[in-house]
């Protein structure tokens, strides 16, 4: 599916994710982590995994509402299934290097 804005949302939170821009908090759920935006939205990183489909990774910006404004996964055109998995993965290294600096 073509979606401008959710390749754009995609493109700009991988940049910032590898930069160290975004500072991504695990939820309680252990597979999903979380992260602000300016006070006014919350981006929503969630992984899972199933046996028909595998594993899947998707990136949900809301608003302060809990509005669900974008959506990205990899039905986006221009979004592939291995820059999903390295989003997550950058993400989740970031936060636990985050934790590892502030315990010494």
């Amino acid at each position: 599916m073509q979606d401008e804005k959710a390749l754009a949302l995609f493109s700009e939170t991988l940049a910032k994710t590898q930069e160290g821009r975004i500072p991504w908090e695990p939820s309680v759920s252990g597979d999903t982590l979380l992260a602000a935006i300016k006070g006014k939205y919350s981006l929503i990183l969630a992984r899972e995994e199933d046996q028909w489909q595998g594993l899947q990774i998707t990136l949900v910006m809301k608003d302060q509402m809990d509005r669900r404004i974008l959506s990205v996964d990899r039905d986006v055109d221009g979004v592939q299934r291995p820059d999903l998995i390295t989003l997550y993965d950058t993400a989740r290294r970031q936060h636990t290097e985050s934790i590892n600096r502030s315990m010494i």
